[in-house]
């Protein structure tokens, strides 16, 4: 099972994109927030991406970049019984390149977790509970409509009656994704879902940068792990908003002009909880079975 989540890069603009080539600009007086992307999963761990909020000019470059991380933080995480400081470091394989992850509290069903960043003399804080993991009962890969090179994943589970329920999708190709990238229109609710069993599509995850040559079904031969999550509703919204912002927008690198919805207290972003279950499948002509 994965232990981490990939989170998509959502740093905070503030005012409206002027152009298709924006830039940080470093040196108005807007006084930044601290933007806060991060997540546990169940029986994972936690890990927290920060970054700083900025104003959007016209152009931008690796310089301007390498300026978001907040990389001095003390960020720590508590589960009510006990508190563990995340430990930061590099990663080269996502921006915004800095990372603070957990080692010592796991992710439990129904546990609620608190988040605190210090950071500059700032206290800012988020709580979030991990929902109770959705089971797939089965996996259909078959080919698309009029063509048998590409083909179509779908997920069928049975979503609980009587209560409300949301869902989020990551997909990962192996031997070409380092990890789960946020699946195409991979964020739904149950209120669009049919009972007894539900079914729901699954798409490629896909990359900002690579939206132009995107495809959202996969080859034949591929070897694809599916991550399928039930999330809380805050979560719902801030996924929901995040991929609205992707798919309309002409950027495909900074797709936000708005802040998204959150739940962090004197900051921007979100803090939440993951049940999480993953899936492997090879991608042929052919119906994966779970039995538990």
């Amino acid at each position: 099972m994965m232990k981490a989540l990939l989170y998509s890069w959502v740093v905070v603009l503030v005012v409206a994109l002027v152009s298709c080539d924006p830039d940080w600009d470093f040196d108005s007086d807007y006084e930044s927030e601290v933007v806060v992307e991060g997540g546990i999963e169940a029986d994972g761990f936690a890990k927290v991406y920060l970054s700083q909020s900025k104003i959007l000019n016209s152009t931008w470059d690796s310089i301007a970049v390498s300026k978001l991380p907040v990389t001095s933080a003390k960020v720590t995480v508590s589960d009510g019984d006990q508190t563990e400081i995340l430990v930061g470091r590099m990663d080269k394989g996502r921006l915004p390149y800095f990372v603070y992850t957990g080692s010592q509290i796991r992710g439990e069903v129904g546990k609620v977790y608190t988040l605190t960043v210090i950071y500059r003399g700032k206290e800012i804080t988020a709580r979030t509970t991990i929902p109770k993991p959705v089971l797939l009962d089965s996996i259909r890969l078959q080919p698309t409509e009029g063509c048998d090179t590409l083909y179509q994943a779908t997920a069928y589970f049975k979503d609980p009656a009587g209560e409300a329920n949301y869902y989020k999708i990551f997909t990962r190709v192996e031997e070409k994704d380092n990890d789960y990238y946020n699946a195409f229109m991979g964020t739904f609710s149950d209120e669009i879902l049919v009972p007894p069993v539900a079914k729901t599509e699954v798409y490629r995850g896909f990359r900002h940068t690579e939206l132009n040559k995107y495809t959202p079904f996969f080859i034949p031969g591929e070897k694809v792990g599916i991550c399928f999550s039930q999330i809380t509703e805050e979560g719902f919204r801030f996924w929901s908003q995040y991929e609205n912002e992707v798919i309309n927008s002409t950027n495909p690198v900074f797709p936000n002009t708005t802040n998204l919805p959150g739940n962090i207290n004197g900051g921007l972003g979100i803090w939440m909880g993951y049940g999480t279950a993953i899936y492997h499948v090879e991608v042929k002509n052919t119906c994966y079975h779970y039995e538990y």
